[in-house]
Formats: structure tokens, sequence, C-alpha cells
């Protein structure tokens, strides 16, 4: 068994970090609070980043939605051309990844067996353009999505966002904040369901409480300091109607995100919007990671959630 895949069977007390996370049971009540203990090390990191980079997604079509090089996205066909498309956002912290080394191909292979189109989309990165021109950038690959969806053969009218990290923030703050799809020519209606992987900074003033060192000394870094602009590209700011019709906010064991994700829930619930959280087995940068590399996988328990969502708010069959 691969190192991405390693899991165990025992309880959780007989497990490591990386093999409870591999495992990623759902956790549930209370708790989805409890408290971690982060013991990840500098090469642990570089393993899974090595991982990442290396697990890129084959096939598909190679297009090209504005002027500037990192403009790019690669898109596959569904099975049909009425199908849904699902339109995939990486992270990294908004200053590194693309959307090929960043985006774990098991989840494309899945969905497009399942007969959604699917396409991930590239951006530029910060500080080469700011966080807001950068979900302006993905708002107008959208655009461009829509204005060919009779050609690429998918239905236009079904799109569901999802992001992993920073990407996370990008489509949940997509879903709320119809300024930057207006400006693309894409109706909110048109957002069928959004789906976060493990985000952070939906109230991104709170990540200095929330999410004391890299999460919030990240988020200082892409978003400053600015209180006004803090609001402005939180999610749970930007939650009152319109919204995106449906979110699912799923996450590993981060404590102040996962709070972050309940507090969003509250908020998008009052604004109309459906929305399910779900938590699983993986503490900090490890869970956080093999949600990405393993969503998808048959055997991780976050692929069958996911997978009866969309059932519900974006079938491939209408």
């Amino acid at each position: 068994m691969s190192d991405k895949f390693a899991a165990g069977s025992g309880s959780a007390s007989d497990l490591t970090q990386i093999e409870k996370a591999a495992r990623g049971r759902e956790i549930t009540g209370l708790d989805i609070f409890r408290p971690t203990t982060d013991t990840m090390t500098a090469d642990r990191v570089q393993t899974l980043m090595s991982i990442m980079h290396a697990d890129q997604p084959t096939g598909g079509e190679d297009l090209k939605y504005g002027t500037a090089d990192a403009h790019q996205l690669r898109y596959w066909k569904g099975k049909s051309p009425d199908a849904p498309i699902i339109v995939f956002i990486h992270g990294g912290s908004w200053r590194v990844g693309s959307h090929l080394d960043s985006i774990g191909s098991t989840k494309v292979s899945h969905f497009l067996e399942k007969g959604y189109a699917f396409a991930t989309v590239n951006y530029t990165l910060f500080p080469i353009v700011t966080v807001t021109e950068q979900v302006q950038e993905v708002a107008n690959s959208l655009g461009y999505l829509t204005s060919n969806a009779a050609r690429l053969e998918f239905d236009q009218s079904r799109i569901v966002l999802m992001g992993h990290s920073s990407g996370a923030h990008t489509v949940t703050l997509l879903g709320t904040d119809t300024s930057y799809l207006d400006r693309a020519g894409v109706a909110i209606h048109n957002i069928r369901a959004v789906i976060s992987l493990d985000g952070s900074n939906y109230n991104a003033m709170a990540e200095v409480l929330d999410s004391p060192g890299p999460v919030a000394e990240n988020m200082i870094t892409g978003l400053g300091r600015d209180p006004e602009v803090l609001r402005a590209m939180s999610p749970t700011y930007n939650a009152h109607a319109p919204n995106a019709n449906a979110f699912l906010l799923l996450h590993a064991e981060r404590q102040g995100d996962i709070r972050q994700a309940e507090e969003l829930k509250v908020a998008l619930n009052a604004g109309g919007s459906s929305v399910n959280l779900h938590v699983f087995e993986g503490e900090s940068f490890e869970g956080h990671m093999q949600m990405l590399l393993r969503l998808g996988d048959k055997e991780y328990p976050a692929t069958a959630v996911l997978d009866n969502w969309l059932q519900i708010h974006a079938p491939v069959s209408t």
C-alpha cells in the first residue's frame, strides 16, 4: 500500500496521525471540536507536497480563457451533452500551485466515471495579482466555459464549484458575493452547488484567533490587515441572499476552520441556501492533504458523502 493511501483498521488510539488521516472516518457531534495535536515534521510536509505535485490528471483538453499566461484550464467532457460540470479551483495559499499539480487525480477519474463534465482552472498567483483579482480571474473562467457550453457539451445551468484550501475560499466567495460572477456574465442561479474541501478564511478576521500560526499568517500575507477588505473577502459576511443554491463543507480536523464552517452554515441557512457540514479524521496539514488526495477513492468515507450529496443537488440525470 502506497504512502498516499496508508491506512489502518485498528482503534484510533492504535493508529498514527498519518493512518487516521488516510482512514478518514467521519466525526460527528461535539467531537468535531475535539483537541488535536500537530506533530507534522518538515519532512512529512515535503513528502505530501511531492505526492501531490506528482499526482497529475491525464487526458482532457487544454483551453485558454483569457490573455495572461496563467489563464489556462483543462476540460474533460461528460457522458452526455447535458451533463453538469464540476469546476475545480486549486489551493496553495493563493501563492503556489497550478491547476494540474495541486488537484489530486483520483477525483477527476471518479467524477468522469459518474458522468460529470470536469474542468480544473489555473489563475495568476499572488502577489502578481491581488486575491480579489485572482477571484475575478476564476469567475472569468466560468464566463468562458458557459459561453462555450454548447461546443464543450455540458449544461451551463448546472455548475458545481469545488475548491481545496484557498481554492475553497475562492469558490465559497463566488457562491456568496455575486459581483464577481456579474462581471463575468454568469448568473448565480446557474451555480447549483459549491463544495469546499477543508477551506479557511470564511471569516478572515477571525483567523487570527481561530487559526494562529501558518493559516493566519497566510491570510494576512494574502489579504492584508484592513478590516473592510477582510470583511469583503469573507464568505460569511457575504452570505445574505442571493447565494448559490447548496453548499457542502467537507473538513479535516482543523478546529478554527470547523468553527468558521459552523458560522458560515448559519449565515447561509439564513440566506436561504442548503448547507451540509461533515468533518473527517485527519489532523492539521496531514488531514488537509489526505482529503485532497483521497477524495474520489471509494474507500475514503468522504467520497460516499459527496456522491450522495451530489445526487440530490446536481445529479447527472435530471
